[in-house]
């Protein structure tokens, strides 16, 4: 089989948590700044912390804009989880050992995983870390297993994606 096939994830709404996560950041910042009017003692602290307060919002807000570009390429060689220009996951297929479908457990390590959405590296109690590439965190989690990693992900149309997955990595 050759070419590559691109599927989609599930749809979620998870990028409404990364995106009302920045915007309360960024309001919580500029909150800050009616709180000590300009030329008040102490005001440059305020402000240098409300800078730095909204630069923290800012990555949830990219994030939410990259949304869209999340996807799952797969060709004659490897299996590509990408999210945005900073998340490639590449899966040489002849590293594959297992595929299956999972419910992970909570754990309360933290990491980017929201109701929607999970992405990058992921700690969960039931199989450890998992790099995740998906619109849920914890139910319907398709997992990619390799000897040295786990991969996360929820195709939208997991029946094709498993066949065609299973069709290039069988010999």
């Amino acid at each position: 089989m050759s070419g590559e096939l691109v599927f989609r994830p599930r749809k979620s709404a998870g990028w409404l948590w990364l995106a009302g996560i920045g915007l309360l950041i960024i309001g919580l910042s500029a909150l800050m700044l009616l709180v000590v009017p300009p030329g008040e003692e102490g005001y440059v602290a305020v402000l240098v912390t409300s800078i730095l307060t909204a630069a923290l919002g800012l990555p949830f807000l990219v994030l939410a804009a990259w949304y869209p570009t999340m996807r799952y390429e797969l060709d004659g060689e490897a299996l590509t989880l990408r999210y945005g220009p900073v998340l490639t996951y590449r899966i040489p297929l002849d590293q594959i050992e297992t595929i299956r479908r999972r419910n992970l457990s909570l754990s309360l390590w933290s990491s980017l995983r929201f109701p929607g959405i999970a992405l990058f590296g992921v700690a969960y109690s039931d199989v450890g870390t998992v790099k995740m590439c998906a619109t849920a965190a914890l139910n319907g989690i398709l997992l990619v297993e390799t000897a040295k990693e786990k991969y996360g992900l929820t195709p939208a149309d997991e029946a094709a994606f498993v066949a065609a997955l299973q069709a290039r990595i069988s010999p």
